[in-house]
């Protein structure tokens, strides 16, 4: 169980994540939108009014040029 803080805020909830998802997600979305991310999924997984799921980058061209 997560442990509660006294300040009003949500309680702080620690996720194991691998770093090779992680550090990549953080460049993708920014570090600092992460949570907000994440927040967003899941609201839309759990079906809740207004949800919607997030955007998701544009992937960067991997392709060769010539």
């Amino acid at each position: 169980m997560a442990k509660q803080r006294t300040d009003g805020h949500t309680p702080l909830r620690q996720l194991r994540i691998p770093d090779d998802e992680w550090v990549p997600f953080g460049e993708a979305v920014g570090d600092r939108e992460r949570t907000r991310v994440v927040r967003e999924f899941m609201r839309w997984y759990l079906g809740r009014d207004g949800a919607e799921l997030p955007e998701r980058p544009t992937p960067p061209d991997n392709e060769p040029t010539a």
